[in-house]
């Protein structure tokens, strides 16, 4: 019998070489925080929902746009949640579509430029505040 939690991780592993095959830079040391998207105060890990870092849908933003400083890729909408890769500042991405998290900070799912998904970026990191397309609720 297959463990069904086995093939997430798998699939997380493979993204995450991916990116760091293509020239974006994987983890390093220690897990930085990027200001003003953690836990609003006085709430734990326990009040975010990250997902798996799969997006299974085409592009709604599809503009392209690019990283504005060093910013890590999440897989959810909230700085706590597990930081998949770092993308250098000036990487050029492909804008999908944006989430309201739970504390009101905006932040857009990201593709690279031939359309692979990467995952959830900060808006304060992207050029023109990342995508303007609200993401549909599965």
């Amino acid at each position: 019998m297959t463990n069904p939690g086995m093939f997430g991780r798998i699939a997380a592993v493979t993204g995450a070489a991916a990116l760091v095959f293509t020239g974006l830079s994987g983890p390093a040391g220690a897990v930085e925080r990027q200001a003003a998207s953690a836990a609003a105060p006085g709430l734990g890990t326990s009040a975010v929902t990250c997902g798996n870092a799969a997006w299974p849908h085409e592009p709604y933003d599809g503009r392209t746009g690019k990283t504005t400083a060093r910013a890590a890729v999440h897989t959810g909408p909230y700085g706590d949640c597990t930081v998949k890769a770092y993308l250098p500042i000036d990487t050029k991405v492909i804008f999908d579509c944006y989430t309201v998290n739970d504390y009101g900070n905006t932040w857009t799912w990201v593709r690279d430029p031939q359309g692979a998904s990467i995952g959830w970026v900060y808006d304060a990191y992207l050029s023109s505040g990342g995508s303007n397309k609200l993401c549909p609720k599965y």
